[in-house]
């Protein structure tokens, strides 16, 4: 069974919306993905499929919904309360279609709806509503015949729904608190369809239905039902964990049953003694997918073959980064003939889908209009994807050179920067082997990349929030321009400026410790290298020329003399002051 078209107006945030939901030229589904900021209707939208379902099951399988005597009580509340603010009237509509040719219908209305209210949205809906302003939720009768196939559409198909608030038990959790794992020994009635509809925790069902799987490959090892599904489940686990040589195997009695296990040369070695050692998010996504092998009808069927409708809210929930972006979008990749109804706040897993579909094989709808998503919004996926691994290497790279370093670092915005100090130190004869002088950025051939003040900032974010990585001193000395409170963190890390003085010409970055005359003689020999601003008769120092501070460096380092560095002394007070204290135990106020 697919879903084929949903219309909703007038409830929650949601005015009106119309989706036919899309497919491929050969039948099969492609994904689509529910977009928005919170409060836009995305879980609104998907409690109305997953109570189409229970409203569609309940009549055919008695251990669907929840009965109180004679009487069966909704998934979803219906009532004013779903109503959009100021309506007094909505309705949500949807329409599946099953067993090739069958379809059937499903409204849940408020107020006074009329039929063509319906027709104004999905132009083939049959279904009549009342003409009261009464409460009503109605789907498609059916006769003998339809039940059957519809029956055996769902036994055989997967239609379930996984919302934000799932979770997965973590294996650190005491048994008592958990429920336990066994074999199952129950018989399959054809009133029963003994399979969730929502599933909010699946690792004990997943531990028994693996359980039972292992027992039957080891007791019908010519069963090729039980071989097929055997290979899925293991498909499954080395899409999750990217190794293909992993497998399921079986824990000694009276310890971890279900375990994780690599087969090496016919050599079999423990990975994990239980899928409990799996990751959170890991673990989330076996399980998501093992349900889908859990509750496919036909064990025989290639993973490929299964069909069904997966609804999963907010499914970047508890994912890592590159989980979000290449586990997931390659497993649901897997799974051809499912149709995935999803929502996300993640543009990381919209680019990994993209990266794994193309752009042209999943839908992205922003929510509440419902509006498709062009292809034009993937280059803001690309930047912000980009920005978020340029960060995750700076972190990694900062970390790395911290912790390999064995003596206090003093960080600054650039190269010439450090050229300028360690000039400074050689002309006044001073030692600086107890310390280092550093840019945060790489150093390329062409010059360096990221090493700025916005570096500083980052790097004192990420260290003041790891004092412990420090084993020396870590000096954050920024340039006199820069916005940035003075700060000692555990006298470990330091956050310090550059001296700045007014009365020299340039009053940005270290030049600025260079007084008048040099500069203008700098200027002299490199005129090109700086720009001004005329006001009048009076010509106004303003800078160095973008591209141009190497060569101005250069210079300066070649022509300066110990009076024209006599302001660098300030610079070093502030680490001679800072190193010293480290070396004799002493503590450094802010």
């Amino acid at each position: 069974m697919y879903l084929k078209n949903i219309a909703i107006e007038n409830i929650g945030p949601i005015e009106k919306l119309s989706i036919d939901l899309p497919f491929k030229e050969n039948g099969d589904p492609k994904p689509i993905i529910f977009v928005g900021e919170n409060g836009t209707g995305k879980t609104i939208l998907l409690s109305q499929i997953i109570d189409g379902l229970y409203e569609i099951g309940s009549p055919l399988f008695e251990d669907i919904g929840v009965h109180n005597g004679l009487k069966r009580s909704y998934y979803k509340i219906s009532g004013n309360i779903n109503l959009r603010s100021g309506k007094d009237k909505g309705f949500s509509i949807l329409k599946f279609i099953y067993n090739q040719n069958g379809y059937i219908e499903y409204f849940d209305k408020v107020g006074e709806i009329k039929k063509e209210d319906f027709i104004g949205c999905i132009n083939d809906f049959t279904l009549n509503p009342n003409d009261s302003k009464s409460i009503e939720k109605e789907t498609t009768s059916l006769d003998d015949i339809q039940k059957e196939k519809l029956k055996s559409d769902l036994i055989q198909g997967v239609h379930f729904y996984q919302p934000a608030y799932r979770y997965e038990e973590p294996f650190w959790k005491n048994d008592c608190f958990i429920g336990y794992t066994k074999f199952e020994e129950k018989k399959k009635f054809s009133d029963r369809l003994d399979k969730e509809l929502e599933i909010i925790s699946s690792t004990k069902e997943n531990k028994t239905f693996l359980l039972d799987l292992v027992l039957d490959n080891l007791v019908q090892k010519a069963n090729p039902i039980d071989q097929v599904l055997w290979q899925n489940i293991n498909i499954i686990l080395r899409q999750v964990l990217r190794k293909n040589n992993y497998r399921f195997g079986v824990g000694p009695r009276g310890g971890y049953r279900v375990s994780i296990v690599e087969d090496k040369n016919n050599n079999i070695e423990v990975i994990m003694p239980s899928i409990d050692n799996l990751s959170l998010g890991e673990s989330i996504l076996l399980n998501l997918f093992i349900n889908i092998a859990r509750h496919n009808g036909d064990h025989q069927t290639q993973l490929g073959e299964i069909q069904g409708i997966v609804v999963i809210d907010e499914i970047d929930v508890h994912l890592h980064t590159e989980l979000q972006r290449s586990v997931l979008p390659e497993l649901i990749n897997i799974f051809k003939k499912i149709q995935f109804i999803i929502t996300t706040h993640s543009p990381i897993f919209l680019l990994g889908m993209k990266n794994t579909f193309g752009e042209k094989e999943f839908e992205i709808r922003n929510m509440p209009t419902g509006e498709l998503i062009t292809a034009e919004r993937f280059s803001e996926f690309e930047s912000a994807y980009d920005v978020l691994k340029e960060t995750e290497k700076f972190e990694k790279d900062l970390k790395a050179k911290i912790i390999s370093n064995n003596k206090p670092i003093i960080y600054v915005e650039g190269p010439t920067d450090v050229q300028y100090i360690e000039k400074a130190y050689e002309i006044y004869g001073k030692n600086h082997d107890d310390f280092q002088i550093e840019i945060i950025g790489e150093r390329t051939q062409t010059g360096t990349k990221n090493s700025n003040n916005k570096a500083l900032s980052n790097a004192k974010k990420v260290l003041s929030t790891n004092l412990n990585l420090l084993s020396q001193k870590v000096i954050l000395l920024n340039d006199p321009e820069v916005d940035v409170e003075e700060k000692n963190y555990n006298d470990l890390l330091y956050i310090k400026r550059i001296p700045k003085f007014d009365q020299n010409p340039l009053q940005k970055g270290i030049e600025n410790l260079f007084n008048k005359e040099f500069i203008d003689r700098a200027k002299e020999s490199n005129l090109n290298c700086f720009y001004y601003h005329v006001t009048g008769i009076q010509e106004k120092d303003h800078g160095i020329i973008d591209g141009q501070k190497q060569v101005i460096c250069n210079w300066i380092c070649q022509n300066g003399t110990k009076d024209d560095f006599k302001n660098f002394e300030k610079i070093f007070e502030i680490i001679e002051d800072i190193v010293s204290a480290k070396n004799e135990g002493e503590k450094i106020q802010n």
